[in-house]
């Protein structure tokens, strides 16, 4: 069985309060687990929720460095208490790049302890090297997104199901036959839905694509995906429940959803 579990599904800014209690304010962060691996795909603040595996290997993937993806890093209660190696990487860049961007962040001006540096325990490898490492447990695939800084879309395989993330991606048709490709055959794929179609004109640029844009691209491909799902994340600060859950009620179409924090995707391996 794997398990997905969506710890943060809120862009740019965590939010609060009762208008957002449903849907949750923590920014991304998405749980793959088996009982052989844990996979961690970005580490926004809803990383503080994420249990880390004590048994099994711990894979931290980051698909870009905005602050909305890496904030939430040294929050985890988990992560500063065990000593076990974690694996960190990204398909953006090397090993030593991603640690130094990661240590940019987590020390000096912009806080107070040099986390990179006190955490011995995190492994920086390169994405290529995922599979190698996982042989027999792990498959791995990567593109790159349309979002300004670069992003990485990943698609892992585990005993024959697939979860694919397209976060953050500013989607235009003629990424339409590489994504297809890419997603093709996967149980389930994650899609970045900051946006109403109404809403991109005034936001070209900003490298997030709409819930229209997600709901088109998952019904055109539907023969090819039978009995896959489409969670669209990455809601836009300001969307509250309400306004949530009347998109969904007017735009979604059968095996879509709104993804909600801590809601969580089991799936059977084949």
């Amino acid at each position: 069985m794997i398990r997905v579990t969506f710890h943060g599904v809120r862009g740019s800014v965590p939010v609060s309060g009762a208008d957002f209690a449903a849907y949750g304010g923590h920014t991304t962060c998405l749980e793959i687990r088996t009982p052989d691996v844990q996979i961690i795909v970005d580490a926004g603040s809803g990383f503080q929720n994420v249990e880390i595996a004590e048994a099994s290997p711990v894979i931290i993937a980051f698909t870009h460095f905005h602050h909305d993806h890496i904030q939430g890093l040294a929050f985890n209660g988990d992560l500063l208490r065990q000593d076990r190696e974690i694996f960190v990487t990204s398909a953006l860049c090397g090993p030593e790049i991603l640690r130094k961007n990661l240590q940019n962040y987590f020390h000096g001006v912009y806080f107070p302890i040099d986390l990179i540096a006190i955490k011995h325990q995190l492994n920086f490898v390169d994405f290529d090297e995922i599979p190698k490492i996982f042989s027999g447990i792990l498959e791995s695939k990567t593109m790159s997104l349309n979002h300004p800084g670069g992003c990485a879309a990943y698609r892992f395989g585990l005993a024959g199901s697939d979860v694919v993330t397209l976060i953050d991606n500013e989607f235009e048709q003629d990424q339409q036959g590489k994504l297809w490709d890419f997603v093709a055959g996967a149980s389930l794929t994650v899609w970045d839905g900051m946006f109403l179609e109404e809403e991109l004109p005034m936001r070209r640029g900003w490298g997030h694509s709409s819930i229209e844009d997600g709901v088109a691209f998952f019904a055109g491909m539907q023969k090819s995906i039978e009995g896959s799902k489409l969670a669209i994340t990455h809601h836009a600060p300001s969307r509250t429940d309400k306004q949530l859950n009347a998109l969904a009620k007017r735009l979604l179409i059968h095996e879509t959803f709104l993804a909600k924090e801590s809601q969580q995707i089991a799936i059977e391996q084949i």
